[in-house]
């Protein structure tokens, strides 16, 4: 469905450097370039590795960008420096077909939200990533109130990494009430919940991971005006045919989120995720026919 497809637009964040898919720098790149040249390009996003490799990546990527479509990078800075701001800013005053426009950064606490925005805020798309528990609200406060973006861990490669819908519920709601876009990472490989090994190893440990449609979707139903009871249950539905995309929006059982409230909570409340595959979330949405 159209709906469908213009909601997913730009939503997958490469990230196929990090775990579980772990891929190497060249294989990274080759993939992503595969993609941005494939039909289902319209759903991809910013290229994500760590800014300690912008180095590594500039030689390596040199024969696959291009002047005429740049490649967006969003580095990821474990921990803000001087150093990392050097580095970012000669990476894209001497490359030409690719620009870091957006920064990742774990915070925890009000200065180092500080530091990042002053810092970062003005020439990058920022996004800041407190601990989600026991209560991020009074960081996704300062956040906000910094002008940059939050960033929400959904999952990981061991059962405890994944955390409690309640939690993540809360996340949503106060970057909802603070007008506060936000990003996700982690876990989302697939499009509804459910329990899935969270590796790619044979024996790997199996968890109940969050889907992209259940986590966006109760972005989009929230601005909907669904009770929190509901919306709870949204991101913990596990029944993929409770969900139709159609002409004027998308129903979830009963419940309306129109065309426009999709386009605005895309625009200004879920921004995108970070995956290691792209075609894993893309396949399943087209297993779905949602695509």
């Amino acid at each position: 469905m159209s709906s469908a497809r213009a909601f997913l637009g730009g939503i997958i964040d490469y990230a196929g450097m990090f775990p579980p898919a772990r891929l190497g720098m060249d294989d990274a790149i080759r993939e992503y370039a595969r993609y941005r040249e494939g039909s289902d390009n319209d759903l991809l996003g910013r290229f994500i590795l760590p800014a300690s490799r912008l180095g590594e990546f500039s030689s390596a990527a040199q024969s696959f960008v291009a002047r005429k479509d740049p490649w967006k990078i969003s580095a990821i800075v474990s921990a803000g420096s001087e150093t990392d701001i050097d580095m970012i800013s000669e990476f894209n005053a001497e490359q030409a077909g690719v620009v870091v426009d957006a920064i990742e950064m774990p915070v925890h606490s009000a200065s180092e939200i500080e530091w990042a925005a002053s810092h970062f805020g003005k020439s990058f798309s920022l996004f800041l990533e407190p601990p989600l528990v026991p209560d991020c609200t009074d960081l996704l406060e300062a956040i906000s109130k910094a002008g940059v973006a939050a960033k929400i861990r959904t999952g990981g490669v061991v059962p405890g990494a994944i955390p409690s819908a309640s939690a993540v519920l809360r996340f949503i709601e106060n970057c909802a009430t603070l007008a506060l876009p936000f990003k996700a990472t982690a876990g989302l490989h697939h499009a509804i919940r459910g329990r899935y090994p969270l590796t790619y190893d044979s024996d790997a440990p199996r968890g109940k991971m969050f889907g992209y449609l259940n986590v966006f979707l109760t972005a989009a139903f929230l601005r909907a005006g669904l009770p929190a009871s509901s919306l709870l249950d949204l991101l913990e539905e596990e029944d993929a045919s409770s969900i139709t995309f159609s002409d004027d929006g998308v129903r979830w059982r009963g419940n309306l989120a129109d065309t426009s409230t999709l386009a605005d909570t895309r625009k200004s409340l879920s921004v995108s995720f970070g995956s290691c595959s792209f075609t894993e979330p893309v396949d399943e949405a087209k297993q779905l026919h949602l695509i």
